[in-house]
């Protein structure tokens, strides 16, 4: 399952890829709050690939780290559309349907497990030139979740 939803994650953003207009690729951090467990500190990345100038794809990869026994990982293909399609300050809505591991070192031998992942969200992007952009956002996921963090992006145009 895992090597599945990789391979289709990979194989629809290279596709995307070809005919994309924009592509943005961003590194990001934040805080994610579980309803019942530790609170977690989160480091990722994603790149988006424009379909048209307001519906993007974007693969994003991130790394959750609760306790020094707790971690995360979430791979997810996003799609997203943003509100407007110039201008500094641009909002837009976020979703997608990934892989979510988990892994508790408490146990011995250490518990793993791996399931789908829901997740939803908006942010804004801040552009500080035409490459450069600052994104905070807030998502709520599956696992009940509330994450809220901010990316920090470059944008390649053709």
């Amino acid at each position: 399952m895992k090597y599945t939803t990789l391979l289709l994650l990979l194989l629809s953003a290279s596709a995307m890829a070809e005919t994309a207009r924009t592509v943005e690729a961003k590194g990001s951090a934040g805080y994610a709050g579980f309803e019942d467990e530790d609170n977690h500190a989160h480091i990722g990345g994603s790149v988006r690939f424009y379909v048209t100038p307001r519906f993007s794809v974007e693969p994003e990869f991130q790394y959750m780290r609760g306790s020094a026994r707790h971690s995360d990982i979430l791979l997810v293909p996003n799609l997203n559309w943003d509100f407007r399609t110039s201008g500094r300050v641009m909002p837009y809505i976020t979703g997608g349907i990934g892989w979510l591991r988990s892994s508790f070192g408490q146990f011995r031998p250490t518990f793993t497990y791996s399931e789908g992942f829901f997740q939803i969200g908006a942010g804004v992007k801040v552009r500080a030139n035409d490459h450069w952009l600052v994104a905070p956002e807030f998502r709520l996921g599956t696992e009940l979740h509330a994450r809220v963090g901010v990316a920090i992006g470059y944008t390649f145009k053709r």
